[in-house]
């Protein structure tokens, strides 16, 4: 026998809430911690209430025991923690790049508040990650996050183990993707750096008696500016895409 209350089935939206919690609570855009957990949970309540009908059919019945029925729970807890964390492991790439970036410009001491981290952050990082939540939402990434987190019923049934070596291979995944469009995005920068520095140093052995290096530090950073001003298009979108082939992978 299901229960109900008020024409939703408690079961089915129980079980469901356990995977959709723990992924928004982690997806990009909506697991800021700038966003009250509360409001997270109450979205990600909401959005299961919401699914409950069309995959009703699809849940397992509860298990006989309370343990059974929290060991359920629990593993579809564990199924959205592994997906939601790959989500968040790729949007990491964004901070990956700043610290690059700080790095070979030269301001990588400079730190400022992360309204996305509720911490201080190093600046360029901090400016990439508030770029790439906005980014999200102007693009219509959020919608195809959603589409995912229904998706990602069909990729691992309800009530189903989780894939514990799909979940290492999948992690692997996301934290290679996620330094490799990292320092995709940061390459112009590493790129004039390198050409920058080369020069200096043949400037420093042609003049040593100037302080080349300290001499030319303002024009470092002013260059560097520059550079990543003319790549940072290109490098977003790169990033924009690894994020659209995960949602697509899970819708």
């Amino acid at each position: 026998m299901n229960l109900t209350l008020y024409g939703v089935e408690i079961w089915a939206t129980a079980l469901l809430f356990g995977r959709i919690g723990a992924m928004v609570m982690l997806l990009p855009g909506f697991g800021e911690t700038a966003v009250p957990a509360r409001i997270r949970l109450a979205f990600a309540l909401a959005m299961a209430i919401c699914v409950a009908p069309a995959l009703a059919g699809r849940v397992p019945p509860p298990a006989e025991t309370a343990w059974g029925m929290a060991f359920q729970i629990g593993a579809e807890v564990l199924i959205g923690i592994m997906l939601g964390g790959a989500a968040r492991m790729l949007i990491s790439a964004t901070a990956t790049a700043g610290q690059i970036m700080g790095l070979e410009v030269g301001i990588a001491f400079a730190q400022t508040a992360d309204p996305t981290a509720s911490q201080s952050g190093q600046l360029l990082a901090v400016f990439l990650s508030i770029m790439g939540v906005a980014l999200i939402f102007a693009t219509g990434l959020d919608h195809m996050f959603l589409l995912g987190v229904v998706g990602s019923y069909d990729v691992i049934a309800p009530g189903a183990t989780p894939p514990v070596g799909d979940a290492a291979q999948l992690a692997l995944d996301a934290v290679s993707t996620s330094f490799r469009v990292g320092f995709q995005i940061a390459m112009p920068v590493i790129a004039a750096g390198l050409i920058f520095r080369v020069g200096m140093g043949v400037l420093s052995r042609l003049i040593p008696q100037i302080q080349v290096f300290f001499v030319v530090l303002p024009l470092q950073i002013m260059g560097g500016l520059v550079v990543i001003a003319l790549g940072l298009s290109t490098g977003m979108l790169i990033w924009l895409d690894s994020l659209e082939r995960y949602a697509t992978w899970l819708g």
